[in-house]
């Protein structure tokens, strides 16, 4: 088993000893933390996907296919693409934070 010794000042140390009085263990407070984060990545990722959806449906095409074409400039810089290329650049990071936190 490998042991991580963390260093925290006075304030921050004394939340996480409350944190793991209310949790019972290191290791339930942390799967709890874990766990937190990656239904809050869920939640986001989804919630992006339905706005992508309608970008989607409003240009009958999907959001990798755009977003290909408009990181190459085949596109241009409408207003709606701009939009469209950072939510799907926002859900692009989100994955990839939830596939290291699996």
């Amino acid at each position: 088993m490998a042991q991580i010794i963390l260093d925290f000042k006075s304030p921050i140390a004394n939340k996480f000893e409350k944190y793991i009085e209310l949790f019972g263990s290191q290791e339930l407070m942390f799967d709890k933390f874990i766990d937190y984060h990656i239904n809050r990545l869920k939640r986001e990722i989804a919630r992006m996907q339905d706005a992508l959806n309608k970008y989607e449906a409003q240009y009958n095409m999907k959001s990798k296919e755009f977003y290909q074409q408009f990181d190459n400039g085949e596109l241009g810089d409408k207003k709606d693409y701009m939009l469209w290329a950072g939510i799907y650049e926002l859900q692009m990071d989100s994955k990839q934070k939830l596939s290291k936190l699996k």
